[in-house]
């Protein structure tokens, strides 16, 4: 059996038994009792405490952090900066220096990472973001502006350029550490397995999910198929790519032939009729439907119909639905990661 801590008034009962049992009511023994009886509580709490840091489902944040920085390759993913490139208009000879500062409309502070000395005309640099963190990407477009003016530059010229500024994560959150640590208890190394490969692909800052599959074309050849759900476009990029490819690379086994690449998105939009059909019950349903989504919709997955129907009728407040699309159970390739597409409401 679990042992039990006993509560504040049954040790204090204890310490007054011991003491000199009811003759104690209206002594200073009495007060002794219950001083000695909260202070056990309170070492009882402790030792509680010091019994849930032994494992990482209840661990504290430092012990947490500790027992991944003993686990893990990857202890907490540190958060990213931003980067990308940036046209601006010049005069010719103008020096655009290193750690030069430029900022957008709405406070955002970037740095010059490339040093340009202009031609006349068009001219471009690598940015980054100054601070670390997803607030840090942008589209293609963004307007920036020098915080001190520099000579021979226009202020006003420099513009983000395609695919935008990319890659600024936040730091780890406490639950992504947290189910990492336990898949390290429950998912054991295999020496190249295809759980090691997404292992090692939910290393990789910005990686929040990973599928290997083997190749049907020639042995040795695997497929890495990785999801970045945090960023304003999850579906990775050529970089992005790039940047797990070397990561894994040392680690993978030296027969092997990695080839990492991005889930082709099959987007789901579900057609239906709600009672009641309220604001808060549509925002309720399409909360569980991407649930549903992130829960039972990994690559290659199949979507239940009967699950769809479920996840609908939990949400709150509904009391009735008419579901019209999809009719079926939706299908993916072995390749294809089904999305939710959005809702169409039907009065």
């Amino acid at each position: 059996m679990p042992f039990e801590t006993p509560s504040l008034p049954v040790l204090i009962k204890r310490t007054q038994s011991d003491l000199a049992g009811d003759s104690l009511r209206h002594s200073d023994a009495q007060v002794l009792a219950r001083t000695l009886g909260g202070a056990a509580f309170g070492l009882y709490g402790y030792l509680d405490w010091i019994a849930e840091q032994i494992l990482p489902d209840k661990a504290d944040e430092s012990t947490l952090e500790r027992i991944a920085a003993l686990r893990l390759n990857q202890p907490r993913k540190p958060a990213q900066v931003a980067t990308g490139s940036v046209s601006f208009s010049a005069t010719a000879g103008a020096i655009l220096d290193v750690d030069t500062l430029l900022q957008t409309n709405d406070g955002r502070t970037y740095k010059v990472t490339t040093a340009r000395v202009t031609a006349n005309g068009v001219n471009s640099t690598t940015i980054a973001a100054l601070d670390a963190g997803s607030l840090g990407n942008a589209d293609a477009g963004l307007v920036l502006t020098p915080v001190q003016p520099v000579a021979g530059i226009v202020s006003s010229s420099f513009v983000v350029l395609a695919p935008g500024l990319s890659g600024g994560v936040a730091r780890e959150s406490l639950e992504s550490l947290r189910s990492r640590v336990i898949r390290s208890y429950r998912v054991i190394p295999h020496g190249g397995s295809a759980s090691d490969y997404e292992t090692w692909a939910l290393e990789v800052p910005g990686v929040t999910r990973a599928w290997c599959r083997a190749s049907d074309v020639g042995y040795g050849i695997v497929y890495l198929f990785v999801m970045r759900d945090d960023d304003l476009q999850p579906i990775p990029n050529a970089e992005r790519l790039a940047e797990i490819q070397a990561y894994i690379e040392p680690l993978r086994p030296v027969t092997a032939e990695l080839h990492v690449l991005a889930p082709q998105q099959v987007s789901v939009t579900y057609k239906l009729r709600l009672n009641p059909d309220t604001s808060a019950v549509r925002a309720a349903v399409e909360e569980q439907l991407r649930d549903l989504h992130n829960r039972e919709a990994g690559m290659g997955d199949t979507l239940l119909l009967s699950h769809i129907r479920e996840a609908i009728s939990s949400a709150a407040g509904e009391y009735d639905h008419s579901l019209i699309e999809p009719i079926g159970d939706v299908e993916a390739a072995d390749n294809q990661l089904l999305t939710y597409g959005g809702c169409v409401w039907v009065a």
